[in-house]
């Protein structure tokens, strides 16, 4: 009877979070293509970028799991 209750928005997060995924994926993949990271915080920042959209994707996964249940 809950999970009815929070379907819609477990709808409407997982539709963000894999929005946000993409986002940081595109801004990683964007930042390097325009200046290659030459200091080790820009390569820090490089990596940290891919970790945020490796985090959201693996939300996004989960969701949509709980959903298909």
């Amino acid at each position: 009877m809950r999970k009815k209750k929070y379907r819609p928005w477990l709808r409407a997060f997982s539709g963000l979070f894999i929005n946000i995924s993409a986002a940081w994926f595109a801004s990683s993949f964007i930042g390097t293509n325009i200046s290659f990271p030459q200091t080790i915080f820009q390569f820090f920042a490089l990596t940290l970028q891919i970790g945020f959209g490796i985090v959201f994707l693996l939300l996004t996964v989960r969701i949509e799991k709980e959903l298909g249940k």
